[in-house]
């Protein structure tokens, strides 16, 4: 397979779906009322443009289409959602990715040390990180999360989250930034009870800064049913950081629209890890028919 280079994988102008989403929210009193005209106006084509198929140049189902959509939608409506609930329902909210999401494998999590936890922006991200860290705080002891982020906006997910997994669990949150000495920061604070979430697929178009600072790139298969799929490169220095903190370093991923896999991270920086095209959140970001098509059956054979 070859990989589609990063220059051709990505599209930053402003007429995209997510940023006509965003906007949506921001320009209207926020509720429900604004995700339903959002959800007709996807039903009523008129927005087909900036749709999935219309990005990817590929032969998607109405379904898939309209799925990737929603989740861009409910992505950016979820925030609205959690803040109006009381810390129970929030856990129970995030906790119920467990009935959406099976685990297909689980490996890499007996190991003594600080742990490095490599995954990326499924659609589902924030509950699956939640149930990950209160899993790894009551069974394998970890006393501290450490999320490691852009820092280009505010997300309210991250306080709330930070608040549930200190009061459900005992497990303190840390956001750090990935600006400035950011380095030096997170290996004062690591010690062997630490886990250390970091997010490998960041498209280097669109976070420059990060792209010239960590120089390492992973590689992405983003998969649907049935047929081809899509390989990009995206931004990671996830190998050599875990190296110089000592960490042991695993990988999450999702290997289907409902399971997700935990797996020991190879020594190649460059294993591809797994997404269902229609649940990656930086579809939105694909150019327009300009993508290479992989024929899953070549991907079988790896």
């Amino acid at each position: 397979m070859n990989a589609i280079t990063p220059a051709s994988a990505f599209d930053l102008t402003p007429d995209r779906f997510d940023t006509f989403v965003a906007n949506t929210f921001a320009g209207n009193k926020a509720s429900r009322h604004v995700r339903d005209r959002l959800i007709a106006q996807v039903d009523g084509g008129r927005l087909d443009h900036m749709l999935l198929r219309a990005r990817s140049g590929l032969a998607l189902s109405d379904a898939v289409n309209r799925k990737a959509a929603l989740n861009i939608i409910d992505f950016a409506f979820e925030p609205l959602v959690l803040q109006g609930m009381s810390a129970d329902q929030a856990v129970r909210y995030l906790g119920a990715v467990e009935n959406t999401l099976r685990v297909h494998e689980a490996r890499g999590l007996d190991g003594f040390g600080p742990l490095w936890v490599d995954t990326i922006h499924h659609v589902c991200v924030f509950s699956v990180l939640f149930q990950l860290a209160a899993f790894l705080g009551k069974n394998r002891r970890f006393s501290q999360v450490v999320l490691l982020h852009q820092g280009r906006r505010p997300e309210p997910r991250l306080r709330i989250v930070v608040d549930l997994l200190r009061r459900a669990h005992g497990v303190a949150l840390v956001l750090l930034p990935l600006q400035g000495h950011w380095f030096p920061r997170l290996a004062r604070l690591t010690t062997p009870s630490t886990v250390i979430f970091y997010l490998t697929d960041m498209p280097p178009e669109a976070f420059p800064h990060a792209a010239r600072r960590q120089r390492g790139q992973s590689r992405l298969l983003l998969a649907h049913e049935p047929g081809a799929a899509l390989q990009i490169e995206t931004v990671s220095g996830s190998q050599s950081f875990a190296r110089r903190l000592g960490a042991t370093r695993i990988a999450l991923d999702y290997p289907s629209t409902d399971s997700v896999r935990i797996r020991p991270a190879g020594a190649d920086e460059a294993e591809l890890s797994l997404c269902p095209l229609e649940d990656w959140l930086f579809w939105p970001l694909l150019g327009a028919a300009r993508q290479q098509a992989i024929a899953r059956d070549d991907f079988s054979r790896r």
